[in-house]
């Protein structure tokens, strides 16, 4: 609503984030801007007001410049209603990863699209995009009340911090700088997955490994997910009943005598009366294997003598990986980020946090959330459906 032409340009930026910063626009004190510029302008100078500006606010933020807006980027930007600046970085994002629908990229935030570019993922439409993740919104319900720290300031490691913006630095990084090595200005990192694999046996039964009873299974790696299980040469045990006084009784093993009772049957309840004497049936252990292993009542042998012995396996691989071993790898290149920096006075922590160790304060009571997969809005809790970003 304000008339800015004919304004020196430094002016402008400062009308313009005012404006964003009082006019509540910007959300969890968080931006991304993109923009493009045209004629004499030095973009250099132009980022660097911007970020000066939002940084006093105690905004973070990140400031991208598209400095070639082609004929194709203002067609696409008309047609579709957008800025020019987010039309040539949706070209960008199709030329890098084709296989993405346009259409799914027009009605997505700066910072999905800053996403998508960066690791080639994305979500469908009604779904927002945070990292590898797509979020949907399923539910409001009324937030509890709780401790949580006041406006402005962070909470970590049990207190409330000031915070402010971080700033973004020229130094370039990764956002998983574990997987991930930062070569040439590119982040690549090797994605793996299990490999496809059909599996055989020459001798013995085709089982998996969780179906494996009593027995720890020697000689086998351990994360052989199938195994043969030969019984050819396993063993029945060698005795039913281990003791001389015991008295094999309908197949069962008889724990006894006990001495007769003055009751109508002679023996307790669950007693047998068997030659003059008491016996109680032990159908849970009737066996003894000659390790001395328990017997297996499903199989009717010692489990220590069935012999196990890893599967054959064929292994391939969906298109793009490459067989490493049971396992199948792709090399995965993304963007570099600037890796976000501080003013004097504060810490880097978590998430691109600045805080500043030598002021903090208490908590107060406000709204928090404590179910999965929800954060709070105001008074309300918005609980999400979460899937992983479409690759």
């Amino acid at each position: 609503d304000k008339n800015m032409n004919g304004k020196e340009m430094m002016t402008v930026i400062n009308m313009i984030t005012n404006n964003v910063s009082e006019s509540g626009i910007i959300k969890d004190n968080e931006v991304i801007i993109l923009l493009s510029s045209t004629g004499n302008i030095d973009n250099s100078k132009l980022e660097h007001e911007i970020k000066v500006n939002l940084t006093e606010k105690n905004i973070i933020n990140q400031v991208i410049i598209i400095e070639n807006v082609t004929k194709e980027d203002m067609k696409l930007a008309k047609k579709e209603n957008i800025t020019p600046a987010k039309a040539a970085y949706i070209n960008m994002i199709l030329k890098e990863h084709q296989n993405i629908d346009e259409e799914i990229l027009f009605d997505k935030s700066v910072k999905e699209l800053v996403e998508t570019k960066n690791n080639g993922k994305y979500c469908l439409k009604g779904y927002i995009q945070e990292g590898d993740f797509c979020l949907k919104e399923i539910n409001r319900v009324e937030a509890k009340s709780g401790e949580v720290c006041p406006n402005g300031y962070y909470g970590y490691d049990k207190k409330c911090y000031e915070e402010v913006g971080s700033i973004l630095s020229d130094e370039l990084t990764c956002r998983d700088n574990e997987h991930f090595k930062l070569v040439n200005g590119k982040c690549v990192g090797v994605e793996e997955r299990e490999a496809n694999g059909k599996f055989s046996c020459q001798v013995g039964k085709l089982i998996k490994r969780g179906e494996v009873k009593y027995q720890k299974v020697r000689d086998v790696g351990e994360y052989d997910e199938y195994l043969c299980e030969d019984k050819s040469a396993a063993k029945y045990p060698t005795e039913r009943c281990y003791q001389q006084e015991h008295a094999i009784i309908n197949g069962k093993c008889g724990m006894g005598p006990k001495p007769l009772l003055p009751t109508p049957s002679g023996c307790a309840d669950d007693d047998i009366n068997y030659n003059g004497g008491c016996y109680d049936l032990t159908p849970d252990e009737p066996y003894i294997c000659p390790d001395g292993e328990r017997f297996d009542t499903n199989t009717e042998l010692c489990p220590d003598t069935i012999k196990y012995t890893k599967a054959s396996g064929i292994y391939s691989c969906d298109s793009g990986y490459t067989l490493n071993g049971s396992k199948c790898t792709k090399e995965i290149t993304e963007e570099a980020r600037n890796k976000p920096m501080c003013r004097e006075g504060y810490t880097l922590v978590d998430d691109g946090r600045c805080i500043n160790k030598n002021k903090t304060t208490d908590y107060v009571i406000g709204s928090i959330c404590d179910m999965p997969d929800s954060r709070v809005d105001g008074n309300q809790c918005i609980i999400y459906e979460i899937i992983d970003a479409i690759e």
